[in-house]
């Protein structure tokens, strides 16, 4: 008897869409030559993709937060404006430095 390699499948998961979602859904995959399941996949890595970077951006602000408290490091925004324009002129620009 001959072995075969099977790749596992992922469990299922049920959606419930109206019936004007479905019928978008049905239009679109036709339109794209794709299946309606692949567009479904394909929305919602974007999705969890997009609220993944939005919780490391909220993340980072937190933690920046927080070293600021700790040690009351900082850049103003008058430096900040400053870097601004010279990088319009020079990618070379150095970051401004930190201020306790």
């Amino acid at each position: 008897m001959p072995h075969t390699l099977e790749k596992p499948r992922a469990p299922t998961v049920t959606l419930k869409l109206d019936a004007s979602h479905r019928g978008r859904l049905k239009s679109l995959a036709l339109a794209k030559k794709r299946t309606a399941h692949y567009l479904m996949k394909e929305a919602i890595e974007r999705y969890l993709a997009e609220e993944e970077a939005h919780l490391a951006v909220l993340n980072s602000v937190d933690d920046s937060v927080s070293h600021f408290e700790a040690t009351g490091l900082h850049v103003s925004l008058d430096d900040v404006k400053a870097w601004a324009k010279e990088v319009k002129t020079s990618r070379d620009a150095q970051l401004p430095p930190c201020h306790a």
